[in-house]
């Protein structure tokens, strides 16, 4: 009996809808998204988890720092700044997903705050968190958005093909049905380019279709490298990469 092909369908911040298909015995994927808004006298970049990340920010990122909730319907924004106020964020806390902003400074005055929060609208569903522009503003343009996920033996970014197509090598890829296949080595440090020589971990592997863009990598362990050399591991890294299939639509 043929192995059963696992598909996920994810919501980009933008409002895309991302519908990944992997390979047969792929570990679970955390997912994660990113996005940027940017007009008149305003940008702001937005990193999107699962529900439930932020919760390190307290105890690994700002210990001893300053927390405030505040309620909303259907999720929380949470504020956060370091005791030394070198940095701070805010956080719309969703029960499935959360988006933060970081200030890179101190946390911005109540006025400034609620600017941010009047330009955008942010919802949360099981699928995804999206976050765009209020209607109301005009000149905001939301760029650069993505979806990403990290899982035990493959990270793996989504872009639209529409915005994202000139981030591909220049040069014809390998044909893959409907997709192009291109792998190039990664800009390592000589120690590391020695070490993951002759190994899948030395490159990045990139498959486009008309909607969509995926750019593959997979994470060095260094227990698997002696296996990562022979021809099963290579066998499998071919194997994702041919399974990988990716649409994305407005």
């Amino acid at each position: 009996m043929a192995a059963t092909l696992s598909q996920t369908v994810r919501s980009a911040p933008d409002g895309g809808r991302v519908a990944l298909t992997l390979p047969p015995g792929i570990a679970p994927l955390t997912w994660h998204a990113y996005t940027r808004l940017g007009g008149p006298s305003f940008l702001r970049a937005f990193d999107f988890a699962q529900a439930g990340q932020h919760r390190v920010i307290p105890k690994k990122i700002f210990p001893g720092g300053r927390a405030e909730t505040f309620r909303r319907q259907g999720f929380d924004l949470v504020v956060y700044e370091a005791a030394d106020r070198s940095d701070s964020c805010l956080v719309w806390a969703g029960p499935y997903n959360e988006a933060t902003t970081w200030f890179g400074g101190p946390l911005p005055r109540r006025g400034y705050l609620n600017r941010v929060l009047s330009s955008v609208v942010f919802a949360d569903a099981p699928e995804g968190a999206t976050l765009g522009a209020a209607s109301a503003l005009r000149g905001l343009q939301q760029f650069g958005t993505f979806v990403y996920a990290a899982g035990e033996e493959v990270m793996l970014t989504v872009k639209d093909a529409r915005t994202a197509r000139e981030q591909v090598p220049s040069w014809q890829g390998a044909g893959q049905g409907e997709a192009e296949v291109w792998k190039e080595k990664l800009a390592l440090d000589p120690e590391q380019a020695d070490a993951l020589s002759g190994t899948p971990y030395e490159w990045r592997y990139i498959v486009a279709t008309s909607t969509a863009i995926v750019e593959m990598t997979f994470p060095r362990n260094p227990a698997t490298l002696a296996l990562a050399r022979d021809a099963g591991g290579h066998r499998r890294v071919d194997a994702v990469v041919a399974g990988i299939r990716a649409t994305w639509t407005v």
